[in-house]
């Protein structure tokens, strides 16, 4: 099918770049509006798999490009350097920023396409976000940051038709989660180059848990893929690869967003998620969702493991006793599928992809 694609200006000459399937095959008085939000190295083209199949869940997809990211609009040297500090309070501003121009995306994005609203007895219409591996920090990110809007804009968030939000195989790093045991970096490499290429084969390989269900750490399998199976990326060609991927954002920005101490993505996390009163005045009746693939690295599993035991002990047992329970929360694991699920099986991780969003 024909991707199309768009770009929508928001406030401080700020473009952000989407790609999209469109109308097609669904009634326009009564579809679904998902937006993705893309992870580390891999851009939005990564989902166009799943394109070809949103009309027979009633799904418009739309795939963000974050900023640096195709055509969307690089980050200033200004911004960067909130980025590139050691202060706390510089990486704060700059989530605070990136959030808040999410949010912005999403409200021009709405106002220009007059989207459905939400039918809640027929799960249809309304907006769903979801933020794959880093991507999900953003999605926190703009969650957490509502409050940052202009007048005019928290009126318009209050016509926003948000009714869901799901991370899929959300990174461990974004959520402000430590290791559920230490481990030997596998990214020792003399060069970007090099560690780049270790990335994007280990991001895209499977893994064999003795016991992915149990939530013991010393059952997941963290760093050392299976060599029986192929990685999600090695039936791709040269020219495939390259259009999914964006190597020097890898290098620069991303890298860079690794260095955000654990604590600050915790606050956020906390805030978007586990901050009664601040859930009680913005988007109040959010259904968030994590799901991961059980055959994804057990970093990114343990996610899930910690979302479920803050769904059975209370937020504070994982987040500090400042958190608690303040959302529509639930943690799901697929059947199979890998952290490219999407890429491997599209249609049937849509499907799944649906089944945990209506939970």
């Amino acid at each position: 099918m024909t991707t199309l694609t768009g770009t929508f200006k928001i406030a401080g000459d700020v473009e952000f770049f989407y790609e999209e399937s469109g109308l097609s095959g669904l009634d326009p008085t009564n579809y679904t509006t998902v937006v993705f939000i893309h992870g580390m190295g891999f851009n939005g083209a990564v989902f166009r798999r799943l394109f070809p199949f949103g009309a027979e869940h009633n799904y418009r997809i739309v795939s963000l490009y974050r900023r640096g990211y195709g055509l969307s609009t690089p980050w200033s040297g200004k911004e960067l350097d909130l980025l590139q500090s050691s202060d706390k309070e510089d990486h704060k501003e700059y989530l605070r920023l990136a959030g808040v121009q999410v949010v912005r995306f999403l409200l021009t994005f709405v106002a220009s396409q007059s989207i459905p609203r939400y039918a809640k007895e027929q799960k249809t219409g309304g907006l769903i976000l979801i933020g794959w591996s880093i991507g999900g920090g953003y999605s926190n990110a703009a969650l957490a940051n509502l409050d940052a809007l202009a007048t005019e804009e928290l009126r318009d968030l209050g016509e926003l038709p948000a009714h869901g939000r799901s991370l899929a195989d959300m990174s461990l790093v974004a959520m402000g989660l430590q290791s559920p045991r230490p481990y030997q970096s596998f990214l020792f490499a003399p060069t970007v180059e090099e560690r780049w290429e270790i990335f994007k084969q280990w991001i895209s390989s499977f893994f064999a848990h003795p016991n992915v269900y149990s939530r013991d750490s010393s059952d997941l399998e963290l760093v050392h893929p299976r060599q029986d199976k192929l990685g999600s990326l090695y039936g791709l060609t040269d020219e495939e690869v390259a259009e999914i991927t964006a190597p020097q954002m890898y290098a620069t920005h991303d890298a860079a967003t690794l260095v955000i101490k654990p604590e600050v993505f915790a606050d956020l996390a906390r805030r978007a998620l586990f901050d009664k009163q601040y859930a009680s005045r913005y988007l109040p009746d959010l259904k968030v969702r994590f799901v991961c693939g059980t055959e994804s690295s057990g970093l990114f599993v343990h996610v899930v493991n910690e979302i479920r035991r803050c769904m059975d002990s209370g937020p504070s047992a994982v987040f500090g006793e400042r958190a608690e329970r303040a959302r529509d929360l639930d943690g799901a694991y697929l059947e199979r599928g890998n952290h490219f699920v999407f890429l491997d099986e599209p249609q049937w991780a849509l499907a799944q992809f649906k089944a945990v969003a209506e939970r």
